[in-house]
């Protein structure tokens, strides 16, 4: 088994005498991500801490799940910090100091998502800051448990985030996080929009939006020919 190499392994950590701690973790193939965003935190004064770890097994789902277990480890070396957990693939454009502002134990990114029949709230976690409170550990171990769980397919840390907000039995409070410090995608971003995500999977988007778009087109044209094949606005239940 080929080894890592020592400086691919080392953690990427500056901390000025701040309340806010930003966390993060990076695999070895996305360490230059991780140190464009430490230079970038650092020329901001902003403290953080972006672990080196070992590449999962799997697929890019099964990397995600590393989420609850860093910032548990990070909980543990900073008891005192506010922690501010942020992919490495982010950038900060400007002060964040009014992220702060939550009350809640736990305060992630909360968007409507479109559906057939209305829109679903669904949380994000590419930015999610943690008071230092029992409450976010209660949070952070079920979050931690629901990602060890064997699921096929595995999806993501945030459908097990949805699972432990079920979960969740009243033990944790949890607030929306602000649209601009939200980590708006870049090309969807404003002017106004402090904290934004740049996706490291750009070799995968283009492939990913022209699949969506078929498949938008697909079922354009087939809900249609149903409408012209039995003069109904009822459309077929089944999902392809």
């Amino acid at each position: 088994m080929p080894l890592t190499p020592p400086f691919l392994s080392e953690d990427i950590t500056t901390v000025f005498d701040r309340p806010l701690l930003v966390v993060g973790f990076f695999t070895p193939d996305y360490r230059p991500l991780a140190t464009l965003l430490a230079i970038n935190l650092t020329e901001l004064k902003i403290s953080h801490h972006l672990y080196a770890r070992a590449k999962e097994a799997g697929q890019w789902g099964h990397q995600t799940l590393q989420k609850p277990s860093v910032l548990k480890q990070a909980r543990n070396e900073y008891p005192h910090h506010i922690l501010l957990f942020m992919d490495v693939d982010c950038q900060v454009r400007g002060d964040i100091s009014a992220i702060l502002n939550s009350v809640s134990d736990i305060t992630m990114p909360i968007g409507r998502k479109p559906m057939k029949n209305g829109t679903a709230l669904k949380p994000g976690t590419r930015v999610l800051m943690i008071k230092p409170t029992r409450q976010s550990d209660l949070f952070l171990d079920l979050w931690e448990e629901k990602c060890r769980m064997t699921i096929t397919p595995v999806e993501n840390d945030e459908i097990r985030l949805q699972m432990a907000i079920e979960d969740s039995k009243g033990q944790f409070s949890i607030a929306s996080l602000p649209r601009q410090f939200s980590g708006i995608e870049l090309r969807k971003a404003s002017s106004e929009d402090v904290i934004i995500h740049d996706s490291a999977r750009d070799n995968t988007r283009f492939l990913g939006a022209l699949r969506k778009k078929l498949k938008h087109l697909f079922r354009n044209i087939r809900n249609n020919f149903y409408h012209r094949l039995t003069s109904s606005n009822d459309l077929p239940r089944k999902r392809f």
